[in-house]
């Protein structure tokens, strides 16, 4: 599924839909994708940094419930796939067909598209991962500085990488390690800043847990999921979020309950919580958006932004200072994220000096790796075996 084969009177986009073009381009398809990434970085910076900050603002002396941001926010991803259906019943190639638009998008879940045993299995499981995660990163705003914990957080791209070469197979690239052992670096520079004590290690503790669950999310969707496309990813998360509506909101409870979380309905922050929440939502979209129409890299180059923007924001509204070693810190972790997501042709035009060990290693890595692929006629995600006709007929 791609959306690089163009018409003069058409644009595909990876679910398959098609939205009308004019007949007379003014611009080229590379132009017009260069534009909206650029467009997209800007709303991608702005709404991590707004969401971030607002999230912080919700805590104060009657307010203190990182799982209640957590699951109010998740709440508000119920959007994603009625945001991502409208457009394509009026506009899309199935217009006017909702049942064909649904069932294209349910396929994510194999042939026989979102049942009982998928949604529990499946999106309950994920569902936990996404809860953990985002908690965590809630948390960490609780004790340290929105700039530290998003550069640590940015940090996830490195425990993507080991745990894509362990779980996905992914080739042993050099560079990648080289961007992994810089993204480590730039964390223990992080934890030393401030010393490695109190609120600090608990806030950069959180950042940390939080990195790693994200990797651990983003590397199983790919492993049970796939390459899905907008759609499909927006029906997705709009599931995760009624999962999290339905059956977390005890979790959240019991916490209140036990006075581990701090709340009152008549004390309840809502404009930092909504302008949080809404701003996630935002956030999440673009990046869907983003990777389905637009280059990846500027996806990456949006959520880099958003760590000198929160430093801004936090030394003029909070008067929080962002001192010589976190710029160091920060600086090798932006570093290694910028190198991990340089597209695989880069890494492979570059010479590394290999062992006759650690090149017979890699060669046996890649032949195994084959195998698999001529097996089964280039690996299945696990949920997809039984639908990709149904895909490469797109």
């Amino acid at each position: 599924m791609s959306s690089q084969d163009q018409s003069a009177n058409e644009i595909d986009n990876p679910a398959g839909d098609r939205i009308d073009g004019g007949d007379n381009r003014c611009i080229s398809d590379g132009a017009r994708k260069t534009i909206l990434g650029l467009l997209i970085v800007l709303g991608i910076a702005v709404s991590w940094v707004g969401a971030t900050q607002f999230t912080q603002s919700t805590y104060n002396e009657k307010f203190d419930a990182p799982f209640f941001v957590m699951w109010f926010s998740t709440i508000w991803m119920i959007v994603c796939y009625p945001g991502y259906f409208i457009p394509a019943y009026f506009l899309g190639r199935n217009r006017g067909q909702p049942r064909q638009i649904y069932r294209e998008n349910e396929t994510v879940f194999g042939s026989q598209g979102v049942t009982w045993m998928a949604f529990f299995k499946i999106v309950g499981s994920f569902c936990i991962c996404w809860a953990a995660t985002n908690y965590m990163y809630a948390y960490a705003l609780s004790e340290i500085a929105a700039a530290v914990v998003t550069a640590v957080f940015s940090s996830n791209t490195a425990f993507i990488y080991i745990l894509s070469w362990v779980v996905l197979d992914e080739k042993f690239v050099p560079l990648k390690v080289l961007a992994t052992i810089l993204s480590v670096v730039g964390l223990v520079v992080m934890a030393y800043a401030d010393g490695f004590h109190g609120p600090t290690a608990v806030g950069i503790l959180l950042s940390i847990g939080a990195a790693i669950g994200a990797a651990i999310y983003k590397v199983f969707f790919k492993k049970v999921v796939g390459d899905a496309s907008l759609g499909q990813v927006s029906l997705f998360l709009s599931l995760l979020s009624l999962f999290n509506l339905f059956f977390l909101w005890p979790v959240m409870l019991a916490l209140r309950l036990t006075d581990v979380e701090k709340w009152l309905w008549s004390d309840m922050p809502w404009n930092f919580l909504c302008g949080s929440a809404a701003l996630s939502v935002a956030f999440n979209f673009l990046i869907n958006f983003g990777i389905a129409f637009t280059y990846p890299l500027y996806i990456a180059i949006g959520v880099v932004l958003g760590i000198p923007l929160n430093a801004v924001v936090d030394y003029i509204w909070r008067g929080t200072a962002f001192g010589v070693i976190k710029v160091i810190g920060t600086f090798l972790i932006i570093l290694g994220f910028i190198i991990m997501v340089f597209p695989d042709r880069w890494h492979d035009s570059v010479n590394w000096p290999c062992t006759r060990e650690c090149a017979e290693s890699c060669r046996n890595r890649h032949r195994k790796a084959n195998l698999v692929d001529e097996e089964s006629n280039v690996k299945k995600p696990l949920l997809q075996e039984d639908t990709q006709r149904s895909y490469d007929s797109e």
